[in-house]
């Protein structure tokens, strides 16, 4: 038996003693006399005394315990309450002698001084901005332009406006009809496309795993002016020579379709390209943004019943043979078809380049610049640009095909 319970044997006996003496006793002195012989000569006042000492060490455990749970809140480690209940028998035991006192364990990172942040948990998980789907490059094979050649590509062309054919049936005795054949040269340069962003050395350091994120950053900026470029790029200035400033535009075209739709006029733009000319030209892309692919897909008749010609796939994506191509960069109600075999992008000799440097007065200001830079050309051959066939207005295109 420890020494905690035999004070508290003691204690009980004594208090039994003094229930026995108690009776027959008339004064208060006599009273005080029989608490005192029954507690083995020790006051009375004494005894409230070690009560109420050991009532506030309880009131003290308890407030140590409140305090060690508000520590442990939000923490990782075994939870206070997994403590609590783990060693509930002793602290129990404790509380209900004289002793007081119990030491048990916790998890070192619940201690308070753990408590650093209200932050339970994070997602670093980088998630890159969202951007439409570029398609423009995939058009076209690329070749990657030689070095020490001025950033020019040199080519030659067929001179469309002197060339003829001759040739004709002739009689015995006739003369042979002369043909013109005639080329020329011609040169496109190469454009160049860049970013920069300027960085701090400590965030280099500091964030290192935000380095990733932000060349990722600069080069889909560089990719989305690309795609811009490859397809609406004007040539003037500093611009590419785009898709849509080489393809012809579709003149008024009337055949008396009634109510025509896109699945109507695809054919009719294949057949602008490929007549005549079918033994170079087969169209293998026609390219439309999704507002436009919607409109024929949902198309439906007088019965609400989806129109579905049977020269489309099933899933509507593949028109008279030729795929449709969702380029969200195309604007509303326009659309163009082609054959990319005849178009080549050229990239500069050095490709696309992430360099590291300084700006002005940023060495002594600790920052430093990423700069992202690539340059290209689109080559589409004068001669060649049949090959391809825009629509600026569909609901004009659809409006004449009715006439």
């Amino acid at each position: 038996m420890t020494e905690a319970e035999k004070k508290a044997k003691a204690i009980n006996d004594s208090i039994d003693a003094m229930k026995s003496q108690l009776e027959g006793v008339a004064t208060q002195e006599g009273l005080a006399t029989a608490i005192k012989d029954a507690f083995g000569g020790v006051d009375l006042a004494e005894v409230v005394k070690n009560v109420a000492d050991v009532q506030e060490l309880n009131n003290d455990l308890g407030a140590e315990l409140k305090a060690l749970k508000t520590a442990n809140e939000e923490q990782k480690g075994d939870s206070f309450e997994g403590v609590i209940k783990g060693n509930f028998e002793k602290i129990v035991d404790a509380t209900i002698k004289d002793e007081v006192k119990h030491e048990f364990t916790i998890a070192k990172n619940v201690l308070t001084t753990a408590v650093t942040s209200t932050i339970t948990a994070r997602d670093n998980a980088l998630s890159p901005l969202a951007f439409r789907n570029l398609k423009m490059r995939d058009l076209w094979r690329a070749v990657t332009l030689g070095k020490d050649n001025a950033g020019t590509v040199s080519y030659i062309d067929w001179d469309v406006a002197t060339t003829t054919r001759a040739a004709s049936m002739l009689a015995e005795g006739d003369t042979f009809p002369i043909s013109d054949a005639a080329w020329e040269e011609f040169s496109i340069k190469l454009k160049k496309i860049g970013d920069t962003i300027p960085v701090s050395e400590e965030f280099t350091v500091d964030q290192a795993r935000f380095n990733g994120e932000l060349q990722a950053f600069l080069s889909d900026n560089v990719s989305i002016v690309e795609d811009t470029q490859l397809l609406t790029g004007d040539g003037t200035g500093n611009n590419l020579i785009g898709l849509l400033t080489t393809a012809p535009v579709m003149g008024v075209v009337s055949r008396g379709i009634v109510d025509a739709s896109v699945y109507d006029l695809i054919p009719i733009m294949r057949e602008l390209i490929v007549k005549g000319k079918g033994s170079k030209y087969r169209p293998n892309f026609v390219m439309m943004n999704l507002t436009e692919i919607n409109k024929y897909k949902l198309k439906k008749d007088a019965n609400n019943n989806y129109i579905m010609p049977p020269f489309v796939s099933a899933d509507g994506n593949v028109i008279d043979g030729i795929p449709v191509i969702e380029n969200n960069g195309m604007a509303d109600d326009t659309l163009v078809m082609g054959d990319s075999r005849y178009g080549r992008i050229y990239d500069g000799a050095e490709g696309y380049t992430i360099q590291i440097g300084y700006k002005d007065a940023q060495f002594v200001q600790d920052l430093k610049t990423l700069k992202a830079r690539k340059r290209l050309a689109l080559l589409i051959k004068n001669s060649e640009a049949e090959a391809y066939l825009q629509v600026t207005s569909i609901s004009t295109a659809l409006t004449n095909l009715a006439l």
